[in-house]
C-alpha cells in the first residue's frame, strides 16, 4: 500500500474517481472493490483516515486513564486535607498558596416514610427505555414510533 497523506483534497479526487468508475460497474461488490482498489487511491484513503480514528482513540482512552487516575488522586489528596483539618481541630487554615476550610453542607435524602409526598413534587415523564423495549419486540405504543437516524454508525475493532 502506498504512504497516503491524508488530505480532504486528495481524497475528494479519489473519491470522485471511484465513483466514476462504479458508475461502469454492474453490480457487484467484490469486482467493485477490485476495481477502486487497483484503479484508484480510494481504498488507501479509506486505510489512512482509520488508521488515524484508530491512533486518536488511542491516545484518548490513554488520556481518559490520566484523567481517571489524577481525579482519583484528587479525591485521596483532599480527603488527606480534611483529615488534616479535623485531626487538627481547625475548621479554617489560610495558607501561603490556598485557604482551606470545612463546613457542614446539607442534602435531600429520601426518607422511608415519603409515600406521603404531596403530589407537587413528584414529576412524572414517558419511560423510554421501556417504549424502546416495546417498539423494538413490534408492538404499537400510541405517540411513539422507531425512527432509522439520519447517520450511520461507524464501528472499527482492532485486535
Amino acid at each position: 500500500m502506498p504512504d497516503v497523506t491524508v488530505s480532504p483534497r486528495r481524497l475528494m479526487e479519489a473519491m470522485s474517481a471511484a465513483q466514476q468508475l462504479i458508475a461502469e460497474l454492474p453490480d457487484d461488490e467484490r469486482l467493485r472493490l477490485d476495481t477502486i482498489e487497483g484503479e484508484t487511491q480510494a481504498l488507501e484513503y479509506l486505510d489512512a483516515y482509520a488508521e488515524q480514528a484508530i491512533k486518536d482513540g488511542a491516545l484518548v482512552k490513554a488520556a481518559e486513564e490520566k484523567a481517571r487516575r489524577l481525579k482519583a488522586r484528587i479525591e485521596r489528596n483532599r480527603a488527606i486535607v480534611t483529615a488534616i483539618l479535623q485531626g487538627l481541630e481547625l475548621k479554617r487554615a489560610e495558607r501561603a498558596l490556598f485557604t482551606a476550610s470545612l463546613a457542614q453542607r446539607t442534602e435531600v435524602v429520601e426518607v422511608p416514610t415519603n409515600e406521603a409526598l404531596p403530589v407537587a413534587f413528584v414529576r412524572m415523564a414517558p419511560d423510554k427505555v421501556l417504549i424502546n423495549k416495546t417498539l423494538r419486540a413490534g408492538e404499537r405504543v400510541p405517540g411513539y414510533e422507531l425512527q432509522d437516524k439520519q447517520d450511520c454508525t461507524l464501528t472499527i475493532r482492532t485486535g
